[in-house]
């Protein structure tokens, strides 16, 4: 098949989980299949950025269309300008009539199969598209649920009405557009079921997120069994709001109580762009370490005891979990943290909410170095069963070959 592959960015380096997904999915099937992606020029894109895709077999094709990411003022009166909106600003900022007319030349030129959208809000570029040719979109969130849970949480008045209206907005665009897709694609049951409660009509399927166990194994890495340390670890990307919060709330209500149990513990967090508030909270905090951007997260994980996963908001489910359960560490997360895995508590996670919970949870960990140990070994056997990304890749072009089955039956 023919697949033109619609996304937000060039999935490449793999130094975030969205990236990681689209990168390790593609890959294995550009080997059977012909994919060509479309994205935008990002104002940070590295010029050898597409050469991870192209060395796998796919086809890239960037729109000299600048994403540039918005600061200060600028940033506000843009968010302003939204009011008046039908769109959500995640939305309407990554609607591209450039971006429109490329797509459109290239399924002049050339005959596609498919369009594969690589994330909900690039539908707003499809739409004389969707229902004229088979279309399929990987839901990496529902993000109505994001918006929704960030409006519970947060305490600013104006904020929240704000994120209210974001939230209503999103949902609305959801709802619209996917029943337009000939299929949805999930990362998790729990958000396929709100996708068809939402659509019900919608042919939607889980295909779930993955790791590379090779890569992400206690040999490759050298990790060593848990040892008597108390140094904790959270990689993830820190320009993404959920994880800031979570690691603020972590920082505010958990820490603390950790520190005065095990006064000394220390926190790695890595993560890429890591956002102001975040920059602040941490600044003069002799134990807790802020890396940047790094090239290789698993030497800083072979230095913690535990593995924290304190997120508050989210959907979808977390790759990071997995990399950490690949290599055999002990995992502490929120419910919302570790939502869409099929994990157990207490087996080869451990599970907590409250800032109190947390702490205990984190203490056992680091009290036990048996129960530490256990936890890595479950962790790792069920990510060799469930989760190798070679699975979930046929799984995906099982749905690109019913999409396109599905849509000829109509015609």
């Amino acid at each position: 098949m023919r697949i033109l592959v619609v996304d937000e960015e060039i999935p490449f380096p793999l130094n975030s989980g969205k990236r990681l997904r689209t990168f390790n999915l593609l890959k294995p099937l550009a080997e059977r299949h012909e994919i060509t992606l479309i994205c935008r020029q990002h104002e940070h894109l590295e010029d050898n950025s597409s050469l991870g895709l192209e060395e796998a077999g796919i086809h890239v094709e960037v729109v000299p269309d600048p994403i540039r990411k918005k600061q200060g003022v600028e940033f506000y009166l843009a968010l302003l300008a939204n009011l008046f909106s039908r769109y959500p600003y995640t939305v309407s900022s990554h609607h591209s009539p450039l971006l429109v007319l490329r797509i459109a030349n290239l399924l002049e030129r050339n005959r596609f199969d498919l369009i594969h959208c690589e994330w909900t809000p690039y539908a707003i570029n499809l739409r004389q598209w969707l229902g004229t040719m088979p279309t399929i979109v990987d839901a990496h969130n529902i993000e109505a649920m994001i918006w929704h849970r960030n409006f519970q949480i947060e305490q600013n008045i104006f904020k929240k009405a704000y994120i209210y209206l974001q939230w209503q907005k999103m949902k609305a665009f959801e709802h619209q557009f996917f029943p337009k897709f000939t299929r949805c694609v999930a990362v998790s049951e729990q958000d396929a079921k709100i996708i068809t409660r939402m659509v019900p009509k919608s042919q939607v399927d889980v295909v779930a997120n993955g790791v590379d166990v090779d890569y992400f194994s206690r040999e490759a890495s050298c990790r060593q069994p848990a040892q008597l340390n108390q140094t904790l670890v959270f990689t993830g990307s820190l320009d993404w709001r959920p994880n800031v919060d979570g690691l603020l709330f972590f920082l505010a209500q958990v820490f603390p109580l950790v520190k005065k149990k095990y006064p000394q513990s220390r926190l790695i967090i890595v993560g890429r762009n890591p956002m102001p508030a975040l920059q602040a909270k941490v600044a003069g905090m002799s134990d807790v370490a802020l890396t940047g951007t790094v090239e290789d997260v698993r030497p800083f994980m072979e230095q913690a005891a535990v593995y924290i996963v304190p997120l508050r908001v989210g959907g979808g489910s977390r790759l990071k979990i997995l990399e950490a359960l690949s290599m055999q560490m002990p995992v502490v997360s929120t419910t919302i943290g570790a939502e869409g895995l099929d994990v157990t508590p207490g087996k080869d996670i451990l599970i907590a909410d409250t800032p109190e919970a947390f702490a205990i949870a984190v203490g056992a960990v680091l009290d036990d170095v048996k129960k530490a140990n256990d936890l890595g070994r479950q962790g790792r056997i069920l990510v060799e069963a469930q989760y190798q990304w070679h699975v979930l890749a046929d799984r995906l072009e099982a749905n690109w070959l019913q999409a396109a089955e599905e849509a000829q039956r109509k015609a």
